[in-house]
């Protein structure tokens, strides 16, 4: 069994997306992904990020909060002659602590998420919340440089 991780970094209010690959030192940002060797497996990991944070960041904005989050999906795949998904862990880190009504709110928006609902009948996907203020103010100040 082998792992794919992909990590997407969006803020709204600056209008920044980045993608790290499994744990690259690279940050790519706005997915001009030329120089990147991408299989469909990180492809669909970023799918599923991209679909999950747009979903995180219209939960924020309604709430009128700091619309950011770092998404990091990462899927275990068997080889057995041909890949087949194993399963997927989706962390979906936000620049604050939600109470436990909003992140079961929060939740249940991402599991209507279209990419998710696509592979999760086959495929078990947990997602989890968690409070990511440090990892986000880091990406903010590398991509902040770099932009």
């Amino acid at each position: 069994m082998r792992e794919t991780t992909v990590h997407i970094f969006k803020d709204k209010e600056r209008h920044i997306v980045a993608c790290q690959l499994e744990d690259s030192k690279n940050i790519i940002l706005r997915f001009s992904l030329d120089d990147a060797q991408l299989t469909p497996l990180h492809m669909l990991n970023i799918a599923l990020g991209q679909c999950i944070a747009e979903l995180a960041l219209r939960f924020l904005e309604r709430r009128n909060l700091k619309s950011c989050c770092l998404t990091t999906i990462r899927m275990a795949v068997k080889n057995t002659g041909s890949v087949r998904i194993e399963c997927a862990d989706i962390i979906l880190k936000l620049p604050l602590k939600l109470s436990a009504e909003d992140e079961t709110v929060l939740i249940r928006m991402l599991h209507q998420c279209p990419i998710h609902s696509a592979i999760s009948g086959s495929v078990s996907i947990r997602i989890s919340i968690c409070d990511g203020r440090e990892l986000i103010s880091q990406y903010e100040q590398n991509l902040l440089t770099n932009v």
